[in-house]
């Protein structure tokens, strides 16, 4: 923070002093700046409409799961790109409320999956339902993967 201020405290004292070497130089120095903005909300922006094209499903089927393994997951990748090091946040709430009911004290029900998924490709899991707070039932509950992340290859 102290170097910025210092960087534009020079900066404004140089414009004052010399400003017509300096109006050019901070027009290019604008401009430079601004493509490399758009450049970076145009990538943000691709990023994440391939992150989206990521389908990610929570279920609490005991009967279709291994005992002690209730929750399925299933990810298909409806994109055309292979997606790699997908990793979610698992989020467990009352249908009709928004408060997240996992104990995160304990586990912060983050999950990740290392093996590529490769466009049009389905995987699925079952896994052990993380700790949830006091009184509250696994089935009961709706479950939900937000914060999705994942790298995308050709």
């Amino acid at each position: 923070m102290p170097l910025g201020i210092t960087l534009l405290l020079i900066w404004l004292i140089l414009l004052v002093r010399f400003p017509r070497i300096m109006l050019p130089v901070s027009g290019v120095i604008v401009a430079i700046t601004l493509l490399l903005a758009a450049g970076v909300g145009i990538w943000q922006w691709r990023h994440d409409r391939q992150v989206q094209q990521l389908e990610i499903s929570v279920r609490h089927v005991p009967d279709q799961c291994d005992f002690g393994k209730p929750l399925q997951v299933s990810i298909r990748n409806t994109g055309q790109r292979t997606a790699t090091q997908i990793t979610w946040h698992l989020r467990a709430v009352q249908p009709g409320y928004n408060t997240n009911l996992l104990d995160t004290g304990v586990s912060d029900g983050i999950y990740q999956l290392s093996q590529p998924l490769p466009a049009a490709g389905q995987w699925q899991q079952c896994y052990s339902v993380p700790r949830l707070r006091s009184g509250y039932r696994a089935g009961d509950l709706q479950y939900q993967a937000e914060r999705v992340r994942a790298e995308f290859h050709d």
